[in-house]
């Protein structure tokens, strides 16, 4: 499939194995020199196992050139505190320009290995001659580095892509919490690659989207959440209340003005995938960040994975500049109770609609779910699966 996103060709990243690698066999036929690749990337775009390692299985007589290597090291960093790894002057190009024309001439190279705990080891990998160099960087479609060509690829994706793998990705590597990681992709790594890499897309041969496939990458999120809702009608809901508090023998936990600001990327259709990506206003100053992936069509309740966690008012802010398109904003009052391990809430919406919502354990918590509507009289099979954001656009 090939999208008509600019005027350089653009395939999703199944479809452009073929294509890419005949037009580069075809250039390969008419070089007789050492042949580079270049494959540039945003973060958390799957390049090197989705790209780079590909071409390279493809390809016999080749070797992967990773500018990762050329990182200078934490005790550079902390010589320059104004610098971070998402620009290009943390490398020692000077070394990699070397190694590369070396390579281009036919020679092997010894080149460094870093792993962004230590300091670089030097001469540490060896990296042979080879009629194909695939060299694989973020920045690797910069001016200068694309004067040592010969066949250029930018593997794209949105941001709303970015945030979730690298969410997924750095939650397990780095232990961050989800909160610092998702505040450092917003202040630092999206003006850096806006700076110094989306200008870059421009040099490519070619653009490969690699977006984010909800149904085969939200389990990454590792928690799942299960959740019923029902409408309950206004003269019903004191008797509800009072059913629950006093005769449920129910705690009540605590009454909150709620507000969710549900955000559409624009890049991806929500209304089709029916993703969530929202930040709860609780009160006057906490937010919390929730992203939800379809729900399984197979259950009568909703039953997605989900990330959640507390984000401060800076990085609200910094989301809705990402995605200035389709905010839309439901607002409410919850009233929440609790027994054994089932959460239920009570929601009064601002067009008046009253919404009984449990949450609870799929294992453990069917039966007690139909006791306590068998109680309050609310027929059992008039669920809704859909959130509020649903309800409102369908």
């Amino acid at each position: 499939m090939i999208f008509k996103k600019t005027n350089i060709e653009t395939y999703t990243l199944e479809s452009w194995v073929e294509i890419v690698r005949k037009e580069i066999e075809t250039k390969l036929e008419k070089t007789k020199w050492v042949f580079v690749i270049l494959v540039a990337w945003w973060t958390a775009s799957w390049k090197t196992s989705a790209v780079a390692k590909k071409l390279n299985d493809f390809f016999s007589d080749s070797q992967i050139l990773s500018m990762d290597n050329y990182y200078r090291g934490p005790s550079f960093m902390k010589e320059h505190p104004d610098y971070n790894f998402d620009q290009p002057e943390v490398l020692n190009l000077d070394l990699f320009f070397k190694h590369l024309k070396d390579l281009k001439k036919g020679n092997d190279v010894m080149i460094p290995d870093f792993d962004f705990k230590n300091d670089p080891k030097m001469d540490a990998i060896k990296i042979k001659s080879s009629k194909i160099i695939i060299v694989e960087w973020l920045f690797a479609l910069t001016d200068q580095i694309s004067k040592l060509w010969d066949f250029k690829i930018f593997v794209d994706l949105w941001a709303h892509s970015q945030i979730l793998r690298r969410l997924f990705r750095d939650v397990e590597r780095t232990w961050d919490k989800p909160k610092d990681i998702l505040s450092y992709f917003l202040d630092v790594v999206s003006p850096m690659h806006k700076k110094y890499i989306e200008p870059t897309k421009k040099n490519a041969n070619v653009i490969l989207m690699n977006d984010y496939i909800p149904e085969l990458e939200a389990k990454n999120a590792k928690t799942k959440e299960t959740k019923l809702r029902f409408k309950v009608l206004q003269k019903d809901v004191k008797w509800v209340i009072d059913e629950i508090v006093y005769k449920l023998w129910w705690s009540y936990v605590w009454k909150a003005e709620q507000t969710d600001y549900f955000l559409n990327p624009g890049t991806s259709n929500f209304k089709k995938t029916w993703e969530i990506l929202k930040i709860r206003k609780i009160g006057f100053n906490r937010y919390f960040f929730t992203y939800f992936w379809p729900s399984s069509n197979k259950k009568v309740y909703q039953d997605r994975y989900t990330m959640k966690f507390f984000i401060d008012y800076n990085t609200l802010s910094h989301l809705k500049e990402l995605f200035p398109k389709d905010i839309i904003e439901v607002s409410r009052l919850r009233r929440t109770f609790f027994i054994s391990w089932i959460l239920v809430c009570l929601d009064e919406m601002e067009n008046w609609d009253f919404y009984l919502v449990f949450k609870f354990d799929e294992k453990n918590g069917k039966q007690i779910i139909l006791d306590i509507l068998e109680h309050l009289q609310i027929d059992s099979k008039a669920w809704t699966k859909k959130s509020y954001i649903e309800l409102i656009n369908t």
